[in-house]
């Protein structure tokens, strides 16, 4: 034979069977063109002169690389089981017709050859040319406004081939072993065989049951944010696990109940339906199952990541209130600095802030004792360290109070004014075993501690004196000898912030001194770049997905019409009208086609209080926001889902009607 006989062949045979190695020409060359752009952006993002502390871009995009591979292997072998299974009948009747099975799997080689060239050479060069676009755009929403520099990485480049050719050729061994093994006759009724009837396989629907029955556990019962980000994937796996499990047997014995069912199954819009997808239910739950975690993970995603992008604000704010946060401590073995002296310091700031245009709204000056102790049933124990009952104590005495928030306040020795982030509070309040009555709780800017307000309980309370606060609050076994002070700053204008610590940081350290420092805006801007760069991870992995799901469901309905199509076929030559195939086709693409998208939102409503206790940490103070975020996620993939139903549920009335 001619040695371009073979190639010839090969791509006349992509060309006729387009309508199964078009979509396949174009997942695989979009996934390499998205694993290419996600590495390169993983590389593009050390050559970002990012500001100290803003380094988690890379590591990010890091870990999309290593999501997009997984996926790219499982999927495109996911994708190729459906090639071969179309392929089979035309590969027999080669063999049929006297081609040898070397001669077959050298013109298999050099289809998988041209497709592989097509898609790395179109999937790179798509890749490159919107990497630009997507690096700009992780830019804007990571928030990144210093100097930046795009490069095409040849490192990149050179990884996609070396990912990509083992995959390819990888599902080349995998096809040209089920030809090497079976016969002709066997490849003839490969894409026509179906299955016997199954039994119901109550080990199989229990393993379901049992796997995501604890992956729900799990999920419901976590209360500690630490342990949920611990146990996730455990429940993760137990989900899909469940899934899996419960979409092979369950949707095998809702068949069965249905065609027990004599008013519904002896219907001819039900009764073809029920009747084909009993028998091939296997293939159809492995794929509707893979539908459901797909969703499920789109849902999650996009949620989240929503969710953090937009609190990006309130979760600075958990952290520091306002703008600026300055701590003062002696250091070891230097005496307290008195108050005159900071006093000084902080004006000698003002004024060479007031020379470079920084203008100060408020300053607020307060000296307290930082300490731990446990709080509950109204009695609070200095120097406790009980994870569930751990409160962060901060005390100061009247006169402190009063100058620093300009009051005139007065108290008796047994008299206490306070503040918390918590309601267990009475008009009294147990101290070391000393009773003490609150006058009134504060309410005043930077009095409350409010870091992490929503997982660590913080109390600040004010004494009669100084005395009274030592000899309350303090032990042989637990004594502080030096106060921290704190400035509290809030600017006109928060890009100031900055050169505005600077300034305060160099003068406080003249008084040998350890400084602590908190910028909101530091903060807020850290925050925007790894929620805008999880934002982007998202919508990324969110579009790859997507396309997954909408190609397993082109694909299984292609399939499906190609096996129904001769006993469709039979059934309107015994006299099913065109309106009766159409209902039937509506009746089984509707009864299973939508169960895995309900099943994701249920399991979207079992993770939602998990989700939450994960990002309790960093947002989640206002829950209305991921609740409305996940809502509208759904609406958005109900939409496009229908749409692909639509498109799908014609394709495969055209594939039947051609019968």
């Amino acid at each position: 034979m001619k040695f371009f006989f073979y190639p010839r062949l090969a791509l006349t045979n992509i060309k006729k069977n387009g309508k199964i190695y078009l979509p396949y020409l174009i997942t695989s060359t979009f996934t390499v063109a998205m694993f290419y752009m996600m590495h390169s952006l993983s590389v593009n993002g050390g050559y970002i002169d990012m500001e100290v502390g803003r380094t988690m871009l890379p590591y990010i995009m890091n870990l999309g690389t290593w999501v997009v591979m997984i996926f790219s292997v499982i999927f495109l072998f996911y994708i190729n089981s459906f090639l071969i299974k179309r392929r089979k009948k035309e590969v027999a009747l080669y063999n049929i017709l006297g081609m040898e099975k070397k001669h077959i799997m050298i013109m298999m080689f050099c289809e998988t050859l041209l497709t592989s060239i097509f898609s790395l050479i179109i999937g790179i060069l798509f890749g490159v040319v919107l990497s630009r676009l997507l690096f700009l755009f992780l830019v804007h929403l990571a928030g990144l406004n210093t100097s930046l520099s795009f490069v095409v990485p040849i490192d990149s480049i050179h990884f996609t081939i070396a990912l990509y050719i083992p995959i390819f050729f990888a599902s080349y061994l995998f096809n040209i072993i089920q030809i090497k093994i079976a016969n002709p006759v066997e490849l003839l009724r490969g894409s026509q065989a179906g299955e016997r009837e199954p039994k119901t396989k109550w080990i199989l629907t229990l393993v379901g049951l049992v796997a995501l029955g604890g992956g729900y556990y799990i999920a419901q019962t976590i209360e500690d944010p630490v342990e949920a980000m611990l146990l996730f994937f455990v429940a993760v796996i137990l989900v899909i696990v469940g899934t899996y499990c419960l979409f092979t047997a369950g949707s095998i014995t809702l068949l069965k109940i249905l065609k027990k069912n004599r008013r519904f199954y002896y219907q001819t819009r039900h009764f073809t339906s029920v009747s084909q997808m009993i028998y091939r239910m296997k293939q159809n739950a492995i794929g509707l199952a893979s539908i459901c975690i797909l969703c499920t993970c789109i849902l999650v995603m996009l949620s989240s990541t929503v969710s953090l992008y937009i609190s990006v604000q309130d979760s600075s704010n958990m952290i520091v209130n306002e703008q600026l946060l300055i701590g003062f401590l002696p250091e070891d073995g230097n005496s307290i600095v008195s108050e005159t002296q900071i006093e000084k310091t902080i004006r000698m700031s003002l004024e060479e802030m007031d020379e470079q245009g920084i203008q100060v709204k408020t300053i607020v000056h307060r000296r307290i004792y930082g300490m731990a102790g446990d709080y509950q049933n109204h009695e609070l124990n200095v120097g406790g360290y009980e994870n569930e009952t751990y409160t962060h104590i901060s005390a100061m005495d009247l006169d402190e109070f009063n100058r620093a928030y300009g009051k005139n306040e007065t108290l008796k020795d047994n008299e206490i004014l306070i503040a918390c982030n918590f309601d267990d509070i009475s008009d009294s309040i147990q101290i070391n075993g000393k009773s003490f009555q609150i006058k009134q709780s504060v309410d005043e800017d930077y009095f409350l501690n409010q870091a992490y307000d929503n997982i660590e309980k913080d109390m600040t309370i004010v004494f009669s004196s100084e005395d009274v606060l030592k000899n309350s609050v303090f032990t042989e076994d637990y004594y502080i000898d030096s106060p921290i002070d704190l400035i509290s700053i809030d600017l006109k204008d928060i890009e100031m912030s900055n050169t505005a610590m600077t300034i305060l940081s160099k003068h406080l350290s003249q008084n040998h001194g350890i400084v602590t420092t908190q910028s909101q805006y530091a903060i807020q801007q850290e925050y925007i770049t790894i929620f805008g760069s999880l934002f982007f991870l998202g919508i990324f992995l969110g579009i790859l997905f997507l396309m997954a799901a909408i190609l397993i469901m082109y694909y299984k309905q292609l399939s499906e019409g190609y096996e129904d199509q001769k006993r469709y076929e039979i059934m309107q030559n015994v006299g099913m009208s065109q309106r009766e195939v159409k209902q039937s086709i509506r009746s089984q693409v509707l009864i299973f086609f939508f169960m895995p998208l309900v099943v994701a939102c249920i399991h979207m409503g079992f993770a939602f209080k998990m989700i939450v206790k994960m990002f309790s940490f960093l947002v989640m103070s206002k829950m209305s926001l991921f609740v409305w975020c996940t809502i509208i996620s759904i609406i958005i993939l109900i939409i496009i889902y229908s749409i692909v139903y639509s498109l799908t549920a014609r394709t495969y009335y055209r594939i039947v009607k051609a019968g």
